[in-house]
């Protein structure tokens, strides 16, 4: 009879859903970070689209369900945009007819005007910027929009309510010239899902996570100088969760 009763229970402990299961460290060698992820990522090769149109960037995708919450990171690889930008003003200036040796610097001014600026700084400074807008765009109802950390690695987060009423949590980095979009959708009235913003770490050439100290008011801002790698052999916790918040 005691056998007979725990069949049910049994049945019941082996019918649950696999996202019981423990997160997973994935560590992505391709793009230089870590993340728990619910289960193995679905990883897609893709484009996205340059705020200055120039053509699409080079993206990957990993994505993970758990339940109905969805996990997703998008890496976008800048690093070759000032080439980019440079090639797209070589052709604007041939275009104008100020490539012609024989003009003077004053002729070729009048000829290009402000028509042949390089864009590169605005676009590439600009990224965590187009992204965020790109979030809030899409949504019903913005809840919450800040400046952001993880690591001292500067970033935006921005949680938003859906046309369908789920909701999104997502963070927005900009390391060594690749854009991070870190985000996780959950349905209405469903717990958020921080946890997976916040367990985000940048590796180093090495796949060794990266932390930066806190130095007067500097931190990591891609593009600027670096501030002093702080002592990484306890750090458990990452950025925000470090300051208490």
């Amino acid at each position: 009879m005691r056998v007979t009763a725990l069949l049910p229970a049994l049945l019941l402990i082996s019918a649950l859903p696999a996202f019981a299961q423990e997160p997973i460290d994935y560590v992505s060698k391709l793009d230089y970070f870590s993340i728990n992820m619910p289960v193995e990522p679905k990883v897609e090769q893709t484009t996205y689209p340059d705020e200055y149109r120039l053509d699409p960037l080079p993206a990957r995708v990993y994505t993970a369900d758990q339940g109905r919450n969805h996990y997703k990171v998008t890496v976008v690889d800048y690093r070759d945009v000032p080439k980019m930008h440079a090639a797209r003003n070589v052709k604007c200036i041939h275009d104008a007819g100020a490539d012609n040796p024989k003009l003077t610097p004053q002729q070729r001014r009048d000829l290009v005007g402000d028509a042949c600026q390089d864009e590169t700084v605005k676009d590439i400074r600009g990224a965590m910027m187009w992204a965020t807008w790109n979030i809030i765009e899409r949504a019903a109802k913005v809840t919450h929009l800040a400046h952001y950390n993880i690591d001292v690695i500067e970033g935006h987060e921005v949680h938003t309510i859906n046309p369908d009423e789920s909701r999104t949590y997502a963070a927005i980095h900009m390391y060594e010239n690749r854009l991070y979009i870190v985000e996780t959708t959950v349905p209405k009235n469903a717990p958020a899902a921080n946890w997976f913003q916040i367990s985000l770490r940048m590796l180093d050439e090495n796949y060794k996570p990266v932390r930066y100290q806190y130095s007067g008011l500097m931190m990591y801002s891609n593009g600027y100088p670096k501030p002093p790698l702080a002592n990484q052999g306890n750090q458990g916790a990452q950025g925000q969760a470090a300051q208490g918040r």
